[in-house]
């Protein structure tokens, strides 16, 4: 009968707290997982954004250089003053400089001799395929390092007669990728269209320009073209990323650790197993407690009754309560009775 009662206790005890608990697992889990989704979606576009306007910003500067006549006419002379103006006023931009069709070096805005830029992809984007606008991520000629290079038509009566670029350190334009962190786990990255590295967390990577096309956020994105929110493993750890791409489709990818993501909800499922334990250890001793409380008087009542049937009928039934064990306790006071009486007649 105790271990009836002990286990219609804990049934009755932890079962609903049990599930309870299962519910709230999953529906934080299930919050955590919007949120963390949200929250690295928000952050790439955020970022891809970012790196737009801070892109635009120079190609607009570009733009309203290579307007002018000092610049438009392609005179070393005339070029190389508007060149320095823009470098000291934009002190980001290392070097801005002119090229001829030819790909040779018209002007420049430090003293450095004239160098050939005709192999340069950038270059022919501009001279050969017509674009508006060019870039590239090169390692510099002037400075032997990873950089960006912004370039603009020069145009005169609708004719392209010159190239307009700038030379930008990756880590001015870069600050705003490898500055954002999510923990100790969640950090930002970004390659360009044909994967390799402009901004990383991981100096080395874009001081030697590395390729990561097989990198499974890089990878998904390259697929479609689409952004995509990806579950992976990254050195053994599962991670959870987002990717995105500004609109010159330079791939901006953040990521985090799930571990880290899902620390709440394991600190949670600790919390309810130790609230789950100590109920149960609460609820078994009551049952037990209560239980004994029951049963002694079940027990005595029992033997008592065991001794009338044998023609013990002088030892009094007493029970002090008015509950039901205490009318049970006074039935079998009057049945005592009855039988002695009955024998004492007999």
């Amino acid at each position: 009968m105790i271990a009836k009662s002990t286990l219609t206790m804990l049934i009755v005890g932890l079962v609903p707290l049990a599930l309870f608990g299962a519910i709230t697992l999953v529906q934080q889990g299930d919050r955590i997982r919007s949120d963390a989704n949200q929250s690295l979606r928000n952050n790439a576009e955020r970022i891809a954004s970012e790196v737009d306007e801070w892109v635009d910003k120079n190609v607009r500067v570009l733009q309203a250089a290579a307007s002018l006549p000092a610049i438009t006419g392609m005179q070393r002379e005339d070029q190389a003053k508007v060149l320095s103006a823009i470098r000291k006023a934009y002190p980001w931009m290392y070097l801005v400089y002119t090229i001829a069709p030819t790909g040779a070096n018209v002007a420049r805005s430090d003293e450095q001799p004239l160098a050939d830029y005709r192999e340069r992809q950038y270059f022919k984007d501009i001279v050969v395929n017509n674009k508006d606008v060019s870039w590239e991520s090169v390692v510099s000629k002037t400075t032997n390092k990873p950089v960006l290079i912004l370039c603009v038509p020069i145009k005169l009566n609708g004719m392209t007669v010159g190239v307009l670029a700038a030379g930008t350190s990756i880590e001015e334009m870069s600050r705003v990728v490898v500055n954002w962190k999510a923990g100790k786990t969640g950090y930002a990255f970004m390659v360009d269209d044909k994967s390799k590295v402009i901004a990383h967390p991981v100096e080395d990577f874009a001081l030697s320009q590395r390729r990561l096309p097989d990198h499974p956020l890089v990878a998904a994105f390259h697929a479609d073209s689409q952004p995509h929110l990806t579950a992976f493993l990254d050195g053994g750890s599962e991670t959870l990323g987002y990717v995105h791409a500004n609109r010159f489709n330079w791939v901006v990818a953040v990521q985090q650790s799930t571990d880290e993501l899902f620390a709440p909800q394991r600190q949670t499922l600790m919390l309810g197993l130790l609230l789950l334990v100590g109920a149960a250890i609460l609820v078994t001793t009551t049952a037990v407690l209560s239980s004994k409380v029951l049963v002694r008087p079940i027990v005595q009542m029992t033997h008592a009754a065991d001794r009338m049937s044998m023609g013990e009928l002088e030892a009094p039934i007493r029970w002090a309560s008015k509950d039901e064990l205490g009318l049970l306790a006074t039935a079998l006071e009057r049945l005592r009775k009855s039988m002695k009486a009955a024998i004492a007649r007999m």
